[in-house]
């Protein structure tokens, strides 16, 4: 849409104009001529000026505020995998560092069609207005999450991580799931040093099924 607008912009009669203003104040009078060309006011142009310029009707402007589209509909799907609570995820989550696995942390994440299925249309930027569909927003959150797992077992693998806690700074109701983010993995490894972990960002939990949404990349 940025890219939309700019475009527009740059086509729009303002930028003609602009340039017609300025060659008119810099060229000098013709030989022989003796009056002053009086300076030209200028206009300020904007987008809406350009012809066909359509306002953007969006009734679901406050679903940005909220965070959530409170008229996305409710779905039946469920998540597969992931843990029966967050304590258990994350000690699947170690256990896959521990074993030096990306596959098994990646198999704890939410998939393509739990996303497209469940989540997207619950969030503010599903809504038709933004002109993004569900594959945009999944690139997304996939390549996120592939490079943020893919970090955490190059990070902690080696020491033998059991779990203390896992803790979460925001919780959000959905009306299809749950959301905890700014999490912290708080485990402790082998020589009995605690550690906090910050990579893991966001879980999402349906139906007493809890999966990884967002890491750090």
């Amino acid at each position: 849409m940025a890219a939309i607008a700019a475009l527009a912009v740059l086509v729009s009669p303002a930028g003609l104009f602009a340039t017609r203003a300025s060659e008119s104040a810099t060229t000098p009078p013709s030989t022989g001529s003796t009056t002053t060309t009086p300076p030209t006011s200028h206009k300020t142009y904007s987008i809406k000026d350009s012809p066909g310029y359509v306002p953007l009707v969006d009734p679901e402007s406050t679903s940005v505020l909220l965070g959530r589209r409170p008229n996305a509909p409710i779905v039946s799907a469920k998540f597969k995998g992931g843990g029966r609570s967050l304590d258990d995820l994350g000690r699947r989550v170690l256990a896959g560092i521990n074993h030096d696995s990306r596959d098994s942390l990646w198999n704890l994440c939410v998939s393509r069609e739990e996303f497209r299925d469940i989540l997207w249309n619950e969030f503010p930027q599903s809504r038709p207005v933004t002109g993004l569909t569900w594959e945009d927003g999944w690139k997304t959150v996939w390549m996120r999450v592939v490079n943020g797992c893919s970090g955490a077992v190059r990070d902690y693998n080696g020491p033998l991580w059991t779990l203390v806690s896992v803790e979460a700074d925001s919780v959000m109701q959905y009306k299809n799931f749950k959301m905890y983010s700014r999490m912290r993995l708080v485990a402790r490894n082998d020589e009995d040093k605690v550690e906090t972990m910050y990579w893991l960002r966001a879980v999402v939990e349906r139906k007493g099924s809890f999966k990884i949404f967002s890491t750090d990349d």
